[in-house]
């Protein structure tokens, strides 16, 4: 099959969402599907993967020119959907996602949250749980750990809600030891701090962080760093990938917390990509 992932948004979104396409892509290729990868492009042949649903669907004239075309694409939904809005945006333009999503081919998400949401506006056989799993092009070389680390721990990703409070009393306790990259960093310095830190974060960010971003946690695990995690919710089981406790004792785990290689391998590859991947392709 001719797939194209076409990314839709502003070329940051590309970069945060790099682990997603690149590791989609080299999993469908060696599926046989013949895969490329477009930004704010979609393809008159073959298949398209929408990667940024939330955003075609709120831009009016984008919207119409994709429905017109009448060029074939599925929906790969990353985000969170609610029912009413994706990411709990204000102003959301449901009836334009509405309208996206019923003219897809299908949509398949790696969260079990999404799914009940989806099925009101799209049959339910036109949705596909699709979990989230190992592919070796994960493995980054940019990435060299060598247990000779300068920083305790790391955390990427956007700071909002509770993660302010939770990085602050981090930053306070651990000093230069806690590196963080947000939505302002150079965005491949990433993968520098996965190498020269010792342990990984994923931080919860409150009452409405409904799952696990998987994402994240496999560019870490993958490429040998450990993860600290604080998370309540977790349909998908994603958190086998982590070492998971209350925030209330993060700094006495971090503190105590020896490196596992082996253990490391192996819970990393417990859900295979391709596999999860063939009910849909």
């Amino acid at each position: 099959m001719r797939i194209n992932i076409a990314h839709l948004g502003v070329p940051e979104f590309f970069d945060r969402k790099s682990d997603i396409l690149y590791v989609l892509c080299n999993a469908l290729s060696d599926m046989g599907h013949e895969t490329s990868i477009s930004h704010n492009k979609i393809e008159r042949t073959g298949l398209n993967i929408l990667v940024g649903s939330d955003i075609v669907s709120c831009a009016e004239g984008p919207l119409w020119t994709l429905l017109d075309s009448k060029y074939d694409y599925a929906i790969f939904e990353v985000e969170n959907f609610n029912g009413q809005t994706v990411n709990y945006r204000q102003n959301f333009d449901l009836s334009g996602y509405s309208l996206l999503m019923k003219n897809a081919k299908f949509c398949f998400t790696p969260y079990r949250y999404n799914i009940p949401h989806l099925s009101k506006i799209i049959n339910s056989n036109r949705i596909a749980y699709t979990k989230w799993g190992f592919h070796r092009s994960m493995h980054c070389p940019r990435i060299q750990r060598n247990n000779h680390f300068l920083h305790n721990i790391f955390f990427y990703g956007l700071i909002k809600s509770d993660r302010a409070a939770k990085i602050q009393k981090l930053s306070n306790k651990f000093g230069t030891g806690f590196q963080v990259i947000d939505h302002n960093s150079p965005f491949t310095m990433r993968d520098y701090f996965i190498s020269k830190s010792k342990l990984g974060l994923s931080l919860s960010y409150g009452e409405i962080d409904n799952f696990v971003n998987p994402f994240r946690l496999y560019h870490m695990v993958a490429n040998g760093m450990p993860v600290l995690s604080d998370h309540s919710e977790d349909a998908d089981g994603y958190l086998h990938l982590c070492n998971n406790f209350e925030f209330d004792v993060m700094a006495e785990k971090i503190e105590s917390f020896e490196i596992d290689e082996k253990s490391l391998n192996e819970v990393c590859r417990t859900e295979d990509l391709i596999e999860n991947l063939k009910k849909c392709f």
